[in-house]
C-alpha cells in the first residue's frame, strides 16, 4: 500500500453529477490500498480535454453519451468518442468507458489501458480502473515527461545561454534540431535506466523486455517505407526491408519541391521464426555437433548468411537470411502497406541495429574470396607458434627468413668492376 503523498489522480467525465459522485465514493473505498487516490469530476466535456491538456490525471473514466446541452442525436452519442480521440492525441493514459452504451466502443477495447463497462456492470469498474492503475502506464508517463522537462531545462540553462552570444549570430532555425538530438541522445542513454525501478513495480505491463525493446521502433516511426523496417505479409510471413534509407527516403506532399524516393524496386529478406529456419532444422535433423555450433553461430554478429532478432511483443524470434531475397516495385509495396493494403508494417529496426544489419548484408553479398596463406614459418619465427619436432623421415621446413637467407649464401657475389682512372686501368 502506498501512503504518505497522493498516489494516483482520477478524472471521471459524466454529464450526470450523481452517477459521478456515486462512482467516486465506491472507487474510494475499494481501491484504497493503492494509496491516496484523488477524484476529479467534469460534467463538461469541452472542458474535461482543457483539464486534460494541462493539468496531470493518471487515469480518465469516460462516458460516451452526452446529453447535458441536447442537440443532434449524433453529437450526443458520439461525444465521448471524440474526447477519447482527442485523449489520445493529448496524453497517454489508461481510458475506462463507463456508458450505457457499451456496443459503440468495445471495438477500442484493449485491456488494461483502454476498457469499457456497461453502467449497469458496476461491479466491473472497480476491477478495471484497478488494472489501469496497476499497469505502471501513469507512472511511466509521469516519470518520462519529468525526464523531458528535466532535460529540456538543462540544456537551456547550461548550453544555450553560455553559447547565446554565438548561437545569436547562427541560423536560428538550427537550435530546435539541436535541441530534439540532443535530447533524444540522452533518452537513448540514459532514461531506460532511470525507467526500470518503475516498470520493476509493474512487473513489464507497459512495455516488454528492455534488451529486445531496444531494438525495435515498434510502431515506426517514419511516415514513409524505410531500410530496416520489418514486414509481415498476408500469409504470416516475415520480411526485413534492405534497400539503403536515403533510396527510400520521400517528403511529405505539403513540401514546395517534394524529394521522391530514388529506388523503383525494394529489397526484401526473408525473415524465418527461429524453429523454421535452415539451420534450425538442418541442426535438429543432423543432430551432428557441427551443425548445432554452426546454428549457434547464426545468434552473433558475424554470422555471413544469418542474422538473428529477439522477440518483442508479437515479433517472434526471427532469422533473418540473407540468401532468401525477393525484389518489388516500390509502388506496388506502398500500397500493400497501405490502409487500402493487406500487408503489415510491424517495427523499424533501430539505430545501430538496422545500420548494423545492412552492413552486414553489404558483406555477405561483397566479400571476396582469397587463398589461405601459410604463415606458419613467420609464425615460428616470431615466437607465436612452436615449430613442429623433426624426424629422419621429414625434413625440417625452412622459415620464410631462413629460405631467403639460404638462398643469398648460395649466389656468388659479383666482382667489383674496375677503376678508371684518366683513361687507364687502376
Amino acid at each position: 500500500m502506498t501512503t504518505g503523498a497522493e498516489a494516483f489522480r482520477l478524472l471521471i467525465v459524466d454529464d450526470e453529477q450523481e452517477i459521478a459522485e456515486r462512482l467516486e465514493s465506491m472507487l474510494g473505498e475499494d481501491l484504497v490500498d493503492l494509496g491516496v487516490i484523488t477524484f476529479e469530476i467534469e460534467q463538461d466535456f469541452d472542458e474535461a480535454e482543457r483539464r486534460l491538456e494541462k493539468e496531470q490525471f493518471d487515469l480518465v473514466i469516460l462516458d460516451v453519451r452526452d446529453s447535458s446541452q441536447g442537440g443532434a442525436t449524433d453529437a450526443i452519442e458520439g461525444r465521448g468518442r471524440e474526447l477519447y480521440e482527442r485523449i489520445k492525441k493529448t496524453r497517454w493514459i489508461p481510458v475506462i468507458f463507463f456508458t450505457g452504451v457499451p456496443e459503440q466502443v468495445r471495438h477500442l477495447t484493449a485491456p488494461p489501458l483502454v476498457e469499457v463497462v456497461a453502467k449497469n456492470r458496476l461491479e466491473q469498474i472497480t476491477e478495471a480502473v484497478r488494472a489501469g492503475l496497476n499497469s505502471g502506464v501513469p507512472s511511466l508517463t509521469r516519470r518520462l515527461g519529468e525526464l523531458v522537462d528535466q532535460q529540456m531545462r538543462s540544456f537551456l540553462r547550461d548550453v544555450i545561454a553560455p553559447q547565446w552570444e554565438q548561437m545569436a549570430e547562427a541560423d536560428q532555425r538550427e537550435i530546435a534540431p539541436v535541441l530534439v538530438h540532443r535530447l533524444a541522445a540522452w533518452l537513448k542513454e540514459n532514461a531506460i535506466q532511470e525507467l526500470d525501478g518503475i516498470l520493476a513495480t509493474s512487473g513489464g505491463v507497459a512495455v516488454g523486455h528492455s534488451s529486445a525493446a531496444r531494438v525495435y521502433l515498434k510502431p515506426p516511426v517514419t511516415r514513409h517505407l524505410t531500410a530496416a523496417d520489418l514486414l509481415r505479409d498476408p500469409d504470416g510471413q516475415w520480411w526485413l526491408v534492405l534497400t539503403p534509407a536515403c533510396d527510400l527516403y520521400e517528403d511529405p506532399p505539403t513540401v514546395a519541391k517534394p524529394r521522391t524516393a530514388k529506388a523503383g524496386y525494394v529489397r526484401l529478406a526473408k525473415a524465418h521464426p527461429v524453429a523454421d529456419s535452415p539451420l534450425a532444422i538442418t541442426s535438429q535433423a543432423s543432430g551432428l555437433s557441427k551443425d548445432r555450433d554452426a546454428f549457434k553461430a547464426a545468434f552473433g554478429p558475424d554470422h555471413n548468411r544469418f542474422r538473428a532478432l529477439p522477440k518483442y511483443l508479437d515479433i517472434p524470434d526471427l532469422m533473418v537470411d540473407f540468401e532468401n531475397v525477393t525484389s518489388v516495385q516500390l509502388k506496388d509495396l506502398r500500397i500493400w502497406i497501405s490502409e487500402e493494403g493487406n500487408w503489415t508494417r510491424v517495427a523499424t529496426l533501430d539505430s545501430p541495429f538496422a545500420e548494423a544489419m545492412l552492413t552486414g548484408h553489404s558483406r555477405a553479398v561483397g566479400r571476396i574470396g582469397t587463398p589461405d596463406i601459410n604463415w606458419r614459418g613467420l609464425h615460428e619465427e616470431l615466437g607465436i607458434s612452436k615449430g613442429k619436432k623433426q624426424t629422419d623421415t621429414q625434413p625440417a621446413v625452412p622459415s620464410t627468413f631462413e629460405a631467403a637467407r639460404d638462398l643469398k649464401e648460395q649466389i656468388p657475389s659479383p666482382s667489383p668492376a674496375p677503376m678508371e682512372r684518366d683513361g687507364h686501368e687502376v
